[in-house]
């Protein structure tokens, strides 16, 4: 990364800094959990068998709320808040006459977002052990399981927010590209349970932060492809219809 890209990235976050993110990246995580591990001290009975871990099971509860509904509208969230203060009061003419390009721009708010998705992820698995923790689970703790999800539910999110950044460029409102990112997420609810949704980037998360005994992703090489390759389509057309972008 050039220093060009790094000075760029340094005052996205802390632009993004002064409006509250942290108190957000911190909350919406939390909530996830105590709503999943709401429903699963609620069937417990039902949910955890004989040879179950109960960290497991608690997790197929908290990645319900959380890889269904709360992350991708927050990825989604991320984008919006990070164009905010430019499509409002001629934002974008003040940044654009500074010496990085419009490419590079573009890429240091997408990275900004990458890293406040990763923060995210692992906000929420130690928040997931320490309320279990607090709850009573005493089953030893599913390291290789809960890395795997972070890590997964990262890679999803990355060709996901490669979209909702271009849509957050391309729209000067706020509130319109988050109104349009909670509704496709909804339809996220129909599109896991469905072959089709292998292919549908808002219910990616889901399928990828399930746990063993849930329908998940089909085959690894295939998510990982399907990922690349929506990424790296989304990111290209983010930067040219940004470069071309007429600016008011």
């Amino acid at each position: 990364m050039n220093a060009l890209i790094k000075t760029m990235v340094f005052i996205e976050y802390m632009k993004l800094r002064r409006q509250w993110l942290w108190t957000v990246l911190i909350t919406v995580p939390l909530v996830s959990c105590l709503l999943g591990y709401n429903n699963f001290f609620t069937y417990q009975d039902i949910l955890v068998q004989k040879e179950d871990n109960e960290w497991t099971e608690a997790w197929t509860q908290a990645s319900l709320f959380y890889g269904m509904i709360m992350l991708p509208i927050l990825s989604g969230f991320y984008c919006s808040l990070s164009c905010r203060n430019e499509n409002s009061g001629g934002g974008w003419k003040q940044m654009l006459v500074l010496p990085p390009s419009r490419v590079i721009v573009y890429i240091a708010k997408m990275l900004v977002i990458l890293l406040l998705v990763f923060v995210t992820q692992l906000v929420l698995i130690l928040e997931f052990i320490i309320t279990g923790s607090l709850f009573g689970i005493q089953d030893p703790i599913p390291w290789s399981f809960l890395f795997k999800v972070l890590v997964l539910g990262f890679l999803a999110v990355c060709a996901l927010v490669a979209l909702q950044l271009w849509m957050a460029s391309q729209i000067k409102s706020f509130v319109t590209p988050i109104a349009i990112n909670v509704a496709l997420t909804l339809l996220a609810f129909v599109a896991a349970g469905a072959e089709w949704g292998n292919f549908y980037p808002w219910a990616q998360p889901t399928l990828a932060m399930s746990s063993p005994d849930e329908v998940g992703i089909n085959s690894l090489m295939f998510f990982l492809s399907i990922n690349l390759m929506t990424f790296s389509l989304a990111a290209i057309l983010g930067v040219f219809t940004f470069n071309k972008k007429d600016i008011y």
